[in-house]
């Protein structure tokens, strides 16, 4: 039996990534009996399609105030991390406690191959997100 997306269930991805400033790409995966798997690799011979993301931000109680913070994420080989391409980028708001976040679900959102990562940045300031979510499916490479 398929989801309403036509994937099957066992296929969908909740990947989660929580209080880190490692932008690595070391991704925990969340099933739904509520185990989970880390570190997620993209099992060979498949693609990760990532069409939905929630991130929450916070700034450090002594960090200068901004007014916004930029999530990019980015794909990049497992052999040469800095070899990495943007492919989404989301801007939140920062109250005046410095906390902030927003959820995105992208139309057609974004592919990873089983030899690649997603890996994050923040901007103006590369500090500690608190928590990233990214949500898709996997696919059979054809």
């Amino acid at each position: 039996m398929s989801s309403h997306l036509g994937i099957n269930p066992e296929d969908h991805v909740v990947l989660s990534l929580s209080s880190s400033d490692s932008p690595t790409g070391a991704w925990e995966r969340v099933f739904p009996d509520a185990t989970s798997e880390f570190p997620f690799l993209i099992p060979e011979g498949r693609f990760l399609i990532i069409t939905d993301l929630d991130w929450q931000f916070q700034l450090a109680a002594d960090e200068v105030r901004i007014q916004n913070v930029t999530l990019r994420l980015f794909v990049a080989p497992w052999d040469d991390l800095t070899a990495s391409f943007c492919v989404h980028s989301s801007t939140a708001l920062l109250d005046d406690q410095g906390y902030g976040g927003t959820s995105e679900a992208m139309t057609a959102g974004f592919v990873v191959d089983d030899a690649a990562t997603i890996m994050w940045d923040a901007i103006p300031v590369a500090n500690t997100v608190t928590n990233i979510l990214l949500r898709g499916y996997l696919v059979d490479r054809q």
